[in-house]
């Protein structure tokens, strides 16, 4: 009954008046696109435990910084930095994050924080395993849940370092991981002394720490980007229009995007986290 539930409903949606879905010029929003957003990062996710946080009001759009420690492999450091991207697609996101992270690279080279640095390699890195999709009531329903699925699944890119930590001296393992998610980077660098583990060692620490951390950490938008439009194109069967507006439903929602923060239930007294709120002005947020 749940997949005969899902599939009526796209259809209903996609039955629509082609006047009230399909593509036209949204009108100007009410409300800037995102007015505050809350990053909330919790103090401790698995065998990791939030040491510090960071945000600078005065540079938000450098967004904010969470430092956590395994209590397995303490010798390893963690950081992760959420700052705001803007609404485009994943791949354009992650392409374009992943040059500025190659550009800062050079630039603490250059500037004497690292030597030898050695970028090994670079592979796409989804944020969680892929599995098994339950089989829909029939074609459309199994198309309407893959649509979901992959609209829903963050993929993201790492990239494995190996670098000399220029003031201790040190030779360092060292990755990086970036993902595109609630309108955010949220990026990963974790590094650990070469002496202390191996790099194998090292490798499925980091990838642990990505899925753990990244995953954990949240961001919850207020603003006009609670309101969307979904668009379906006016030629496209029934069928099709079904896949395009579950494909859309899925995107909105992992904006994580409210019309107040009750309705996005943050709770800055909240035990267990901690959350930093980053205030916009009007003109900061352009993409809608």
């Amino acid at each position: 009954m749940v997949q005969k539930s899902l599939w009526l409903s796209l259809c209903l949606l996609a039955a629509m008046p082609v006047t009230a879905i399909a593509r036209t010029a949204p009108a100007e929003p009410a409300r800037a696109y995102i007015e505050t957003s809350y990053v909330i990062a919790p103090q401790s996710v698995d065998d990791f435990t939030l040491e510090r946080s960071s945000y600078d009001p005065a540079n938000k759009l450098a967004g904010a910084g969470f430092g956590y420690r395994s209590s397995d492999a303490p010798q390893a450091t963690a950081s992760v930095f959420v700052y705001p991207s803007g609404r485009m697609d994943e791949a354009t996101a992650v392409e374009t994050g992943m040059q500025a992270l190659h550009s800062e690279l050079k630039q603490a080279e250059a500037a004497g924080i690292y030597a030898q640095v050695q970028e090994l390699d670079e592979a796409p890195f989804a944020l969680r395993a892929d599995t098994a999709l339950r089989k829909g009531a029939n074609d459309i329903d199994t198309a309407v849940i893959l649509a979901i699925a992959n609209a829903e699944q963050v993929h993201g890119r790492r990239l494995r370092l190996s670098m000399q930590h220029v003031s201790s001296n040190q030779p360092l393992h060292s990755s990086a991981y970036l993902f595109y998610k609630q309108l955010y980077y949220a990026k990963l660098r974790i590094s650990a002394d070469q002496a202390s583990m191996s790099r194998e060692a090292f490798d499925t620490l980091a990838d642990r720490a990505a899925r753990s951390l990244i995953a954990a950490v949240k961001v919850a938008n207020v603003g006009g980007c609670a309101s969307s439009t979904m668009y379906v194109d006016p030629k496209a069967k029934p069928e099709q229009g079904a896949v395009q507006l579950a494909t859309q439903m899925a995107t909105q929602l992992g904006y994580n995007c409210h019309g107040t923060a009750k309705e996005a239930g943050v709770d800055q007294r909240a035990s267990g986290v901690s959350v930093i709120e980053i205030h916009y002005d009007a003109d900061d947020w352009k993409s809608q």
